[in-house]
């Protein structure tokens, strides 16, 4: 029975922002040395051929004289990551006629989201057409905050994904406030809001246990003032809601089992919080699945 979707946003559009604040850092995580990193810069190819595929704009890239490189980072299970990272790879350079050097790179925030993804293809009857050892990859978790400081001190911005998703809360507040001491100090004035806008959604998309609010109050500014910021408030609300959904059908599983989807897809359906707080205290009280039925879809 499907369970509520994760939100995932908050790590996506966070990336495409540290593309623009610090690209060139990302870099030094794939062995460039500074020089190499300083020659690139974040674009995005457009699409000249929306018809190809209308979904997407555009691909973030970092581009230089020295090549192109394409990057995605990965904050969820995606069997067919690979498959699509590469799709964009041929895709983008077909779109500008680009025949020169391409490297392509993801960065997973867990082990567990390289392990879900699955091997690139190869082609039946095509002895060397085999499609290995084509992506660099590396995991976040894997590092500790000392090592990303000393490949770049502005890899700080990381920091959340080198504790674990468990970590207590006191604990990450703490270390959000020393990131953002850290982060004012790396990044010039005109970067540090963009800076510390990013940090906020990586805390906030890792720690299921820390909210907008705190967020808020831990980077020291008002988050609405900023898209990003409206971004961290938004995803903190969708989260509340996501594990409250968990929550409710993980009460009504304990109780009855199995659960049918015709109660599982009304659940998933509501975006209210407090009517979701009120069907879980029902799915604790009512005397069986048919009552909770009949108060779900009233």
């Amino acid at each position: 029975m499907p369970k509520p979707k994760k939100t995932t946003r908050g790590s996506d559009e966070a990336f495409w922002q540290l593309m623009n604040v610090s690209g060139n850092s990302l870099l030094k995580l794939f062995g460039f040395s500074d020089e190499q990193a300083e020659q690139y810069q974040f674009r995005a190819i457009e699409l000249k051929e929306k018809t190809v595929k209308p979904d997407i704009e555009g691909f973030p890239i970092l581009a230089s004289d020295e090549g192109r490189i394409f990057l995605e980072f990965q904050g969820y299970s995606d069997p067919f990551i690979r498959h699509r990272l590469m799709a964009n790879v041929f895709l983008g350079c077909a779109n500008e006629s680009y025949e020169e050097f391409v490297m392509a790179g993801i960065v997973y925030t867990d082990e567990k989201y390289k392990e879900d993804a699955k091997s690139l293809n190869s082609f039946l009857g095509k002895e060397h057409c085999v499609m290995e050892d084509c992506l660099n990859e590396i995991v976040l978790t894997n590092y500790t905050e000392e090592k990303l400081e000393a490949i770049d001190p502005k890899l700080i911005i990381l920091a959340p994904f080198t504790l674990p998703t468990k970590t207590d809360k006191p604990t990450v507040l703490a270390k959000g406030r020393e990131w953002q001491t850290q982060v004012k100090q790396l990044f010039s004035p005109e970067k540090q809001r963009d800076a510390l806008n990013i940090l906020g959604l990586f805390i906030l998309n890792r720690f299921r246990k820390v909210n907008a609010k705190e967020v808020m109050a831990m980077l020291g500014f008002d988050l609405m003032d900023s898209q990003a910021g409206k971004d961290i408030y938004d995803m903190g609300l969708q989260k509340g809601v996501n594990n409250v959904k968990e929550m409710l059908i993980d009460a009504l599983e304990v109780r009855f089992e199995n659960i049918p989807d015709n109660i599982i897809e009304p659940i998933n359906g509501i975006n209210d919080l407090e009517r979701l707080k009120n069907l879980h205290r029902e799915a604790i009280r009512c005397p069986d699945l048919d009552s909770f039925k009949t108060r779900l879809l009233s």
